[in-house]
């Protein structure tokens, strides 16, 4: 693929036009000193200092045009210079985020990888002794924390229920099967926080808002895993989770059904 030409700069072009200039005025120094018919003459014959007077016209006048030009054109040459220079570190700071975008891919795909390997040792045994392992473990910890919610909201007289008490409620059995499982939990918990604190380091050092790394982690998540991780930012039960929401926007694709608000309206209706 061909280059594009590039422009001349205003230097260059005051260069060129005083060169021309010189150009002009050496040819008609030539002419008006009448010198082509001074070197045809017999030296005895020529008129005395023509050569001379040519000689200081042409320091005098074109001299000065053309070192002129060359001023000029040497302030051209340092404007490409810093054009280049410029293209450089431009170059030089691509090269430098892509290889750091490198090394935070390695990075995380490593702690994605471990990401997986935890929810796959998840355990949990239901009523059968059954066990729920990996993606189930969160659709059982759901079920658990939902049933036995409605369970005691549903032996309340109509009397006992309120916006407030049910949330109270629903936050108390929440905390006691997430404190049960706690132990298989907080390796899951604490990975993913670094995972999200990596990538937010990652946005902050590369200035990339648009980074695909946190939509890529948001992608892979589950409607219970994020009842768990909604609930436990929520109920301020891992602070690492606090702010996770409003750096990432992590639980915007929860539906409404499974957040607290949504759970304790539909059971006062």
């Amino acid at each position: 693929m061909p280059t594009p030409k590039q422009s001349l700069s205003k230097y260059e072009i005051i260069g060129y036009a005083l060169i021309l200039a010189g150009a002009i005025v050496l040819f008609w120094g030539t002419v008006k000193f009448n010198l082509l018919h001074e070197l045809y003459t017999d030296p005895s014959d020529r008129k005395g200092g023509v050569f001379g007077e040519y000689g200081e016209f042409i320091g005098g006048i074109v001299g000065s045009l053309w070192a002129l030009a060359g001023v000029f054109l040497f302030f051209a040459t340092l404007t490409y210079q810093k054009r280049e220079f410029e293209l450089q570190r431009y170059e030089l700071h691509k090269t430098q985020k892509i290889f750091q975008q490198q090394n935070f891919s390695t990075l995380y795909i490593s702690f994605v990888n471990k990401h997986n390997d935890i929810i796959d040792s998840l355990t949990a045994y239901d009523i059968n002794q059954s066990p729920r392992k990996g993606s189930n473990f969160f659709v059982f910890f759901q079920e658990k924390v939902l049933s036995s919610f409605v369970q005691k909201v549903r032996s309340l007289s109509p009397e006992q229920k309120s916006e407030k008490e049910l949330h109270r409620l629903f936050e108390e059995y929440f905390t006691y099967h997430f404190s049960f499982y706690q132990n298989s939990l907080d390796p899951y918990l604490k990975n993913l926080s670094v995972l999200f604190r990596l990538i937010q380091r990652y946005r902050s050092e590369t200035h990339d808002e648009g980074e695909y790394y946190s939509f890529i982690t948001k992608a892979n998540f589950t409607q219970s895993e994020l009842f768990l991780t909604y609930h436990v930012a929520k109920f301020n039960l891992l602070k690492e989770f606090t702010t996770l929401d409003n750096t990432f926007n992590a639980f915007d694709d929860l539906v409404e059904a499974y957040r607290v608000e949504s759970i304790v309206g539909q059971e006062l209706n």
